[in-house]
């Protein structure tokens, strides 16, 4: 009797005030972990992750950015003998081969012949230079004379905000 009477005059009315009062406190914590279960995906994408990685790590994450930036078939080529290529991919029917470049320094003409030979060779009909740097302008002038498209930094980050919009 001493038990029911303690709960029904005490302990459930205590119960009922903290349960009131740590609820706001509840709902927040529940919000914030959504935010950060909806934002986890796209933080892997994050710019200081593309600038830690190693040649073969910005491959893959380069491969990634395409797939979740709706191009299809993407394949990373083996490394190699892969005749300048990474990547491959296509996108609205049109083939890509894309050569990645994770530098520090800016990207000279060699990373532009290599991809138009690359492309060539697996018969694509767009070779690309991606990287997380920029190019020098003569790379600029002879991607733009041989139809070499060049992805910079800038477009990168283009590319990784796409992603995250994406999912």
């Amino acid at each position: 009797m001493f038990l029911k009477l303690f709960y029904y005059l005490i302990a459930a009315p205590l119960l009922f005030l903290l349960r009131v009062f740590f609820w706001p406190f509840k709902l927040l914590f529940r919000i914030l972990g959504w935010m950060i279960r909806k934002t986890g995906e796209y933080r892997r994408f994050c710019r200081a992750d593309f600038d830690w990685m190693d040649g073969w790590e910005f491959e893959e994450y380069a491969a990634e950015l395409l797939a979740r930036n709706g191009f299809v078939h993407v394949e990373v080529t083996r490394g190699s003998g892969d005749q300048g290529v990474d990547i491959l991919a296509q996108k609205d029917g049109v083939s890509y081969a894309v050569q990645c470049k994770h530098y520090t320094s800016k990207i000279s003409n060699k990373a532009v012949q290599e991809a138009y030979a690359g492309a060539e060779f697996y018969g694509c009909e767009i070779p690309v230079v991606l990287t997380n740097s920029y190019f020098f302008p003569s790379a600029m002038e002879l991607g733009n004379e041989i139809g070499v498209e060049l992805w910079d930094r800038d477009e990168l980050k283009r590319l990784v905000r796409r992603a995250g919009k994406r999912k």
